[in-house]
């Protein structure tokens, strides 16, 4: 990218930062990851903010979503987490042992824990006077399907933080799963924010870490809007502008053809 092989060069979606290169001209972002005037200053580039989303879902796979939430049979709320564990920092194990600790008969589901020490440094992590080691379950990698099915066993998804989910998030709405997230002032930690605000979940967006908690205890005991959810959350994924292809295309070409036309201004005349 130093070598400038194009006139403009953009970056987008793979990593939801700053590539700190003042080759790379723009980052194609929308206003919920990055909010004007909030992570401009974070960035090399300009940030070029699509008008709707800066994602585009398309679900590699599509099971059928789970007819009721588990807690509608189990008679508790199970917590559920599908990221990386290296997403799993110190201060999201504080907030989700904070989170069982809210919701005394609650359970919590981790997928994609490696066995050895990540698994027992994140169950030494959870597991506190208030919160018995037969609360959690950690699960190692999965296959896709399986993956997916895992959301079955869980009402409510809890994100990240510093660095926020993307992908996990849009497969948990697409299974029934609402998500709980607390947006960082770092377009890393907004990225499941992102994806809340194209679906409409708004309140599911925390304004701090006590909300986040806040708000985990305050879903749990909302079982009607879970089974609600459950049985809506795919069909609003859908309509909304986090899965109209066209729509998406249109927006990034319409970006596309700002940066050519700003580029073609500044070249001084022959």
């Amino acid at each position: 990218m130093a070598q400038r092989p194009a006139p403009v060069q953009v970056t987008w979606l793979g990593y939801l930062n700053t590539t700190g290169l003042t080759r790379i001209d723009y980052r194609i972002s929308d206003r919920f990851a990055d909010p004007p005037g909030i992570t401009d200053r974070y960035h090399t580039e300009g940030l070029i903010r699509l008008p709707h989303s800066q994602w585009c879902y398309r679900p590699f796979l599509s099971p059928p979503v789970a007819a009721i939430p588990p807690s509608a049979n189990e008679g508790f709320v199970t917590f559920g987490a599908f990221h990386q564990s290296n997403k799993m920092s110190p201060v999201t194990r504080r907030l989700w042992a904070q989170v069982l600790a809210a919701v005394p008969d609650s359970r919590l589901v981790i997928v994609g824990v490696p066995r050895g020490r990540t698994e027992d440094d994140l169950r030494r992590d959870l597991v506190g006077p208030e919160v018995g080691p037969e609360r959690i379950t950690t699960v190692p990698y999965r296959a896709l399907e399986d993956y997916l099915r895992g959301f079955d066993a869980v009402d409510i998804a809890l994100d990240t933080m510093p660095y926020s989910g993307g992908t996990t998030t849009c497969d948990a709405l697409w299974m029934g799963v609402p998500v709980i997230t607390a947006p960082g002032s770092r377009s890393v930690s907004r990225s499941a924010a992102s994806v809340l605000s194209a679906v409409g979940l708004s309140d599911w967006i925390a304004a701090d870490a006590g909300d986040y908690v806040r708000r985990a205890a305050r879903f749990a005991g909302e079982r009607e809007l879970l089974a609600e959810l459950r049985g809506s959350l795919r069909e609003r994924m859908r309509a909304s502008a986090l899965m109209d292809e066209e729509r998406f295309t249109r927006d990034l070409e319409h970006a596309y053809r700002q940066m050519w036309r700003k580029w073609c201004g500044e070249i001084p005349p022959a």
